[in-house]
């Protein structure tokens, strides 16, 4: 097991080298790699968007190489990192691969939610809080009606993640489809359940990969294993995005001129 993850350690570091490299050529400008000028043509709604989450989704591939090494309960939460990781790659492709409009309502639903976030009411019955910065009644901004109307939809996409995946595959290619399936597969759900503290995600955490007969080794073991599938996971999203920002010009419009290979 110790070299099956030294081995998804080392190949996550390589996909981080490639991460920074997109990054790099997407906000600073083109860059030589492998012999070949890469020259990123994403729009600047595409960059504001897509490019945040990555570096974020990047940051925390970085946290969980960092603590690669946990065993025993701590293993538990990892499990919100590698879901944040993988979801956030999915959402980076899909502002990349989708029509420029996506982009677009993803900014403007930047500015909503920044609203919400201070316009809200949270709770109910007796425990109920309303946090808002304007007197009571006072009309919601105009500038928000297409997330505000009656019957229209409050979120940046009503496409739901499995969703997202296909789209990302029928634009970017099969490798990159089949790679957030992997990552959606082996992270998302599981890691709901251990998030939100479910008797089915604290059993699953305890119980996988335990021996009938169990002991404190076993389990330190047991939890070696959960890191080892939580890495695997990670790795798998974020080739997704990787072959989704460096490949997508043989399917369609130009992203990312001089990718082969990549």
């Amino acid at each position: 097991m110790r070299e099956e993850q030294e081995d998804l350690e080392a190949i996550l570091q390589a996909q981080l080298e490639l991460l920074r490299l997109s990054l790099f050529v997407s906000t600073q400008g083109p860059a030589e790699f492998a012999g070949e000028r890469l020259v990123c043509t994403l729009s600047e709604a595409k960059i504001k968007t897509s490019q945040h989450i990555a570096m974020c989704a990047g940051q925390s591939v970085n946290t969980l190489l960092t603590c690669a090494h946990w065993r025993g309960i701590p293993v538990r939460d990892l499990y919100p990192i590698a879901r944040s990781a993988a979801e956030s790659f999915i959402n980076a492709a899909f502002l990349l691969t989708a029509p420029e409009e996506v982009a677009g309502r993803a900014m403007r639903w930047v500015s909503y939610r920044a609203w919400k976030q201070l316009n809200r009411t949270v709770g109910s019955g007796d425990f109920t809080l309303k946090i808002a910065t304007s007197p009571p009644d006072t009309p919601i901004p105009p500038r928000f009606a297409e997330f505000t109307t009656k019957g229209a939809s409050k979120e940046w996409t009503e496409t739901d993640t499995p969703t997202r995946v296909r789209r990302i595959g029928e634009k970017a290619g099969a490798k990159a489809g089949g790679r957030f399936l992997a990552a959606y597969a082996l992270i998302y759900a599981i890691s709901s359940e251990v998030i939100h503290g479910s008797p089915f995600g604290v059993n699953y955490f305890y119980q996988t990969y335990m021996p009938p007969s169990p002991s404190e080794e076993a389990f330190r073991h047991a939890t070696g294993r959960q890191v080892a599938d939580i890495l695997s996971a990670t790795s798998h999203a974020l080739a997704g995005y990787l072959v989704s920002f460096f490949s997508f010009p043989r399917h369609g419009s130009a992203l990312c001129r001089g990718a082969r290979g990549i």
